[in-house]
């Protein structure tokens, strides 16, 4: 008596085959998006550190900015920033509102962010 060959055919491989390869191809695609959510995460929280430390320098000078213009680069986390600065009065006598834009040298804004100064 011959006993029956056990195991998989041809049609049931290559069926489990396609849907790994759909499965992996969608992996894929889900760590690609994820690497670029990461870089744009990065380059958003370095642009607040620049905003934040250029609020600081604002609050810490000697005398209460003047209110206008100003723009700059500089050099964070290997990368080449620029950076804009609007001084503007706030309704409230003495008080001045800081809006900073940052993005990199070669982009667009990534991020603006509000402080206020006082009279020292």
């Amino acid at each position: 008596m011959r006993s029956r060959a056990t195991g998989f055919s041809l049609l049931e491989v290559l069926v489990a085959l396609a849907i790994l390869a759909v499965a992996m191809a969608a992996l894929v695609r889900t760590a690609g998006m994820e690497a670029a959510s990461l870089a744009q995460v990065r380059e958003r929280s370095q642009a607040q550190w620049i905003a934040s430390n250029l609020i600081a320098e604002a609050r810490l000078q000697a005398t209460t900015p003047a209110t206008g213009t100003r723009d700059g680069r500089l050099e964070y986390a290997r990368r080449e920033w620029r950076w804009r600065m609007d001084v503007a009065g706030s309704g409230v006598p003495g008080i001045r509102r800081i809006d900073v834009s940052v993005g990199p040298a070669d982009g667009p804004v990534t991020l603006t962010l509000t402080g206020f100064v006082g009279a020292p």
